[in-house]
C-alpha cells in the first residue's frame, strides 16, 4: 500500500509541475526554455522545448559518470540499461558506472579528486567510505536545502531531518544520505536450533541464560564450541550488552565509548578509567578458559561465517540480515540444524548505523550538478527505477508479490539483491521485503526480533561522529601498537593476570601521551555537538 501511495504522489507531484508550466506565467528568471522556442526531437518523443523536470529545464541531454563501490555484477549492465531507458525519459540523462572495487576504494578514491578526473556522482558514507575526509578536502558539493528543493524535491520529502543533521560537517552538508533504519550485531544471535533442542532451552532472554546454554555445549559437544576459532567477534558484541556503550567508529578508537542509549548522555568515556571494562575483562577470560572461543582465535583468517557453517560453532554473530542469509544457507545444507535468531538482550534499544552510514555525493568539479540531483531524485524515489537498481529487470530477476514484497526467480541471480551498491539512495519506504512461501522457524525469529527493534529505535548524537586522529597522530601511532598488544589480549580473555595487563597497558598508554588523545576526543566531540545545535 505505501508504494501505491509513493507513486500516487509522485505522479500528482508531476502532473502538478506539468500544469503549472503550460498554464503559468513564465517569470524572466526562469531558466525553461519557452516550448516554442525549440522543436527539435532529442529521442524521448518530446521537443526540447517540452522537457522540464520539475519546473527545470532539461531540453539538452546529459551523460552523467558515476562512482559505485564494490564489484560489478554479471547482469549489471543490462539492468542499467533499462535504469537508462526510464532515466532518458524522465530526466533527459543517463548514467555510465563506474566500480571501485572492495580492495581498491581505500587507495584510489581521494586519487579521484586529487587528480580532478572528471565524474559527476560518487558513492560515500561516514567512517567507512570517505565522506569526512572528502568533504574536508573540497571534493564535494555542498547539498544546500535549496538545492534539494529545487532539483529533488521527492527527496526532501522522505530523508529525515535527522540524517541532514548527521551528515552536517561544518554546518554543512556535502551528502544526500540513504533513508534506512539499518541494525547493527548487537543482542542477536544466529543459533543452532538442534541443540537448543537437545538442551532443553526454548527462550534465551538474558546473557545468564545465554552462557549456559553455551555452557552446555562446550562441556559436551565434541568439536563445537561458542565461537570455534572466531573468537574476537562475540567479545565486541558481548561488550555492548555488557556496557551498555558503543565504540566510536575507527579500530584505533575502541578506547573511547559513549552511551548510545542515552541521548542526552553526550560523555565520551575512556574505557581504562571506568571500572566495568575491569568487570568486561575478567568476564572475557572466565569465557575464554569455558572454551567458548579457541587459542586459534587471535590468528585465525577465518571469516565470520565460517565456523558456523563448518560445524565448528553453536552461534555465529554480525547484523540480521547477514545472520538471515548464513542461517538460511546452513539451513539448506543441514535440514536438522533447525537454525533459529535470538536476542539475549531484548530490553535493551539495538545500535542503529547513522543514516550517514550510506550515501551519495555530487562532485564540486561536475558541469552538470543540478541533473545529478535529479536522477538522484528518480533513483531514490521512482519506484520502478528504485526496483530495478535494488533487484534487477522484473520478470527476469525477480518478480513481484503484491505491493510491497519480491520472489525471486532465480536464488543465484547474476544481479543480486542489494548486491550492486544502490545503498546510497536506499528508501525504507519504497524497499520490498522477501516474500517467503513456508516460513521457517529462522524467518520467524528473524521477523520478531526485527520488529522489536524497529520498536525501540534510538538515535544519538553521536552516532555519526568520526574521531579526526591527524592533530594526534603521532600519539595514535604508538597507542595502535599498544592496542594490537595488550587490547587484543585482553578482549580475547588470554591474558593470564587480567588486572597486571590492565595495569601495564594503562602505564603504557600514559607514556605513550592517551592524555593527549583524550583531550584532542573531547575537544572534537564539543565541537561536533555544538555545530548540531
Amino acid at each position: 500500500m505505501k508504494r501505491k501511495m509513493v507513486s500516487i504522489l509522485l505522479a500528482l507531484t508531476m502532473l502538478t509541475t506539468m500544469a503549472l508550466t503550460a498554464c503559468g506565467q513564465k517569470n524572466d528568471n526562469s531558466s525553461e526554455a519557452p516550448a516554442e522556442s525549440v522543436s527539435q526531437e532529442n529521442g524521448t518523443g518530446k521537443t526540447q522545448g517540452e522537457m522540464a523536470y520539475r519546473g527545470n529545464d532539461i531540453s539538452e541531454p546529459v551523460v552523467l559518470r558515476m562512482y559505485l563501490i564494490g564489484d560489478r555484477t554479471p547482469d549489471f549492465d543490462q539492468v542499467y540499461d533499462e535504469i537508462n531507458k526510464k532515466l532518458q525519459e524522465n530526466v533527459n540523462a543517463t548514467l555510465e558506472v563506474d566500480f571501485l572495487s572492495w580492495s581498491e576504494h581505500d587507495t584510489k578514491y581521494s586519487l579521484l579528486f586529487s587528480s580532478g578526473e572528471k565524474f559527476d556522482l560518487i558513492f560515500t558514507a561516514t567512517g567507512w567510505a570517505h565522506y569526512s575526509e572528502t568533504a574536508n578536502m573540497g571534493g564535494f558539493y555542498e547539498i544546500t536545502d535549496e538545492f534539494v528543493s529545487t532539483y529533488a524535491p521527492d527527496i526532501k520529502a522522505v530523508v529525515p531531518e535527522d540524517a541532514w543533521d548527521q551528515a552536517k560537517i561544518g554546518g554543512k552538508d556535502y551528502m544526500i544520505p540513504c533513508y534506512k533504519n539499518e541494525f547493527a550485531s548487537g543482542g542477536n544471535l544466529l543459533v543452532r536450533g538442534d541443540l537448543l533442542e537437545k538442551y532443553n532451552v526454548e527462550e534465551i532472554t538474558s546473557r545468564q541464560e545465554l552462557e549456559s546454554f553455551l555452557d552446555a555445549v562446550c562441556e559436551n559437544e565434541q568439536g563445537i564450541s561458542a565461537l570455534g576459532t572466531g573468537g574476537g567477534e562475540f567479545q565486541d558484541l558481548y561488550e555492548w550488552r555488557t556496557l551498555g556503550f558503543s565504540p566510536i567508529s575507527g579500530d584505533d578508537n575502541k578506547l573511547f565509548m559513549y552511551h548510545y542509549t542515552d541521548p542526552d548522555d553526550v560523555e565520551v568515556r575512556y574505557i581504562l578509567n571506568w571500572d566495568e571494562f575491569t568487570n568486561y575483562c575478567h568476564k572475557m577470560k572466565e569465557m575464554y578458559e569455558k572454551g567458548y572461543w579457541s587459542a586459534d582465535s587471535q590468528n585465525s583468517q577465518d571469516e565470520k561465517q565460517d565456523n558456523f557453517l563448518n560445524g565448528k560453532s553453536a552461534v555465529m554473530t554480525w547484523n540480521p540480515s547477514n545472520q538471515l542469509t548464513y542461517g538460511r544457507i546452513a539451513d539448506n545444507e543441514h535440514p536438522d540444524w533447525n537454525c533459529r535468531m535470538i536476542d539475549f538482550a531484548p530490553e535493551v534499544a539495538q545500535k542503529v548505523y547513522p543514516y550517514t552510514n550510506n550515501g551519495m555525493a555530487i562532485n564540486i568539479n561536475s558541469n552538470h550538478k543540478e541533473r545529478a540531483m535529479m536522477v538522484l531524485n528518480e533513483l531514490y524515489t521512482n519506484p520502478e527505477i528504485y526496483d530495478l537498481a535494488r533487484l534487477g529487470i522484473e520478470g527476469v530477476h525477480w518478480e513481484a508479490v503484491g505491493d510491497d514484497q519480491y520472489k525471486l526467480l532465480d536464488k543465484n541471480s547474476d544481479y543480486g539483491v542489494d548486491a550492486n551498491c544502490n545503498w546510497g539512495w536506499t528508501n525504507e519506504e519504497l524497499t520490498r521485503t522477501e516474500y517467503v512461501e513456508n516460513p521457517t522457524s529462522l524467518d520467524d525469529s528473524y521477523k520478531q526480533i526485527m520488529d522489536s527493534y524497529g520498536a525501540m529505535i534510538t538515535h544519538h548524537v553521536l552516532d555519526a561522529f568520526v574521531f579526526d586522529p591527524a592533530p594526534v597522530s603521532t600519539e595514535i601511532a604508538i597507542i595502535s601498537t599498544l592496542n594490537d598488544r595488550y587490547y587484543t589480549l585482553l578482549n580475547m580473555g588470554m591474558a593470564d593476570d587480567v588486572d597486571a595487563v590492565l595495569e601495564e597497558f594503562s602505564r603504557s598508554l600514559e607514556e605513550a601521551g592517551i592524555q593527549k588523545v583524550i583531550d584532542e576526543m573531547n575537544r572534537q566531540v564539543a565541537e561536533y555537538i555544538e555545530s548540531k545545535n
